[in-house]
């Protein structure tokens, strides 16, 4: 679940990075930053997700803790699971569109290399042209090659060179097969043909914007009438749906360089909406956990910056006693399915303070045994009650305290007992320093 979650918010980032391209940059002459501003929302959005808010906590001595009984979880509290979740079943759907994608993409490279090995070749220094006798396809380029039909090598070979040639030493086919890949990855993100187009378009402009004389060319590209199929993973020579737009950036007066602080701005916008995101993440609770834990803050505000103590006169007290924790302990914890299958067993050492408010804080693992099995003793310390407070002279004060879970394979031969009823049973009392 994790990882869908992860991937939800990448898409998610694409689609915030996107429209910030739309309502900030797009309309700008800086094509080269354009492009790269593109590739880099591409890549950044995986990382953006990972951000983690920062987050100063005080350090609190530790010289002595007062421990309570090692409690043991039997291997027949295992949690429970079912055979087809829906997790299984978006990761199901997710392999099917998976599938169509990767084949469809197959498909058109099978169709790509038939245009390159049709034609005559004719190797030039940086490139390699290939003349095709078809005029259904039109010219373009793809990586070092440049195909060119058979009516623009006639009439309009040299300029078609000058602009294919462009793509071909600027790569930006790379561009494309990038973006053609994560289209495979993500194929249920339709942003992704977005940045697609704006990316080719991005390549046109680029191109364009080497011709030796705009008002020759911008007459050229009208009377460029051709409406041939386009090739999907190339940079294609002439799109109609593109031809108003290249004119328009013709023409255009190159903007000014103070503009350039745009991308600045676009890139601050998206830092503090991660950051903000990762700070709302950091917090993010059900009503109910938000409720106890405002009022445990409210209550604590001004106790933990007393004096915590670690060997008291009175020590901090379950409600209803020790039997009482080991019932709430049993109806609560459960064995994790992944250190049952993994045949783990061993014990987690929790420490915690009791405030002088009698609640639970500051839940930390001392010692773990990973396989979930550390975050499932926390999750469960978390839903603690109230405890009666340790007393020091007669007053209430913050104790730390230490509590060792044993998970137990029912099995296992290291002599401690497990419950046949599943609930938590205690093994043995130890109180001091931790080794």
């Amino acid at each position: 679940m994790e990882m869908l979650l992860y991937i939800g918010k990448v898409n998610l980032y694409w689609i915030l990075l996107f429209g910030c391209y739309v309502l900030m940059l797009r309309k700008h002459t800086f094509f080269a930053w354009n492009r790269y501003y593109l590739l880099g929302s591409l890549l950044v959005a995986f990382a953006l997700p990972l951000m983690i808010y920062p987050e100063n906590a005080p350090i609190i001595p530790v010289v002595y803790q007062i421990n309570s009984a090692a409690f043991t979880v039997g291997s027949s509290q295992i949690e429970a699971t079912t055979v087809f979740t829906n997790t299984k079943l978006c990761w199901t759907i997710y392999s099917i569109g998976f599938l169509v994608a990767a084949f469809q993409l197959f498909k058109h490279i099978i169709q790509l290399k038939r245009f390159l090995n049709a034609g005559e070749t004719i190797e030039l220094d940086d490139c390699t042209v290939v003349l095709i006798d078809s005029n259904e396809t039109g010219s373009f380029s793809f990586l070092k090659w440049i195909v060119i039909n058979r009516n623009d090598y006639e009439q309009h070979f040299d300029a078609i060179l000058r602009h294919e040639m462009v793509h071909t030493h600027q790569m930006h086919s790379l561009d494309i097969l990038f973006i053609e890949i994560l289209k495979v990855l993500f194929w249920f993100n339709p942003f992704l043909l977005f940045y697609k187009r704006s990316m080719q378009e991005i390549h046109e402009f680029l191109a364009d914007a080497q011709a030796p004389n705009r008002d020759n060319y911008a007459r050229f590209l009208v009377a460029y009438a051709l409406k041939a199929p386009v090739t999907s993973l190339t940079n294609h020579f002439f799109k109609p749906s593109q031809i108003k737009n290249r004119i328009r950036m013709i023409y255009k007066n190159r903007s000014s360089k103070w503009m350039l602080s745009t991308y600045v701005v676009a890139l601050a916008m998206i830092g503090s909406t991660a950051l903000f995101v990762a700070g709302c993440e950091q917090t993010e609770k059900n009503e109910a956990e938000i409720a106890v834990q405002n009022e445990k803050l409210r209550e604590d505000q001004s106790s933990l910056n007393k004096p915590i103590f670690t060997v008291v006169e009175e020590q901090p007290e379950y409600p209803g006693g020790q039997q009482a924790m080991f019932q709430f302990l049993g109806r609560n914890i459960k064995y994790p399915t992944k250190a049952a299958r993994a045949n783990v067993s061993g014990k987690v050492f929790l420490q915690f303070i009791v405030t002088e408010n009698g609640n639970v804080r500051d839940i930390t693992v001392l010692k773990g045994l990973g396989f979930d099995c550390d975050e499932e003793a926390a999750r469960v310390l978390a839903l603690f009650p109230k405890w009666k407070p340790g007393r020091q002279n007669g007053k209430p004060v913050n104790v730390k305290f230490t509590l060792p879970i044993n998970f137990l394979m029912e099995d296992s031969d290291d002599g401690s007992a497990s419950s046949e009823t599943g609930k938590l049973m205690p093994t043995v009392v130890h109180y001091g320093k931790i080794n």
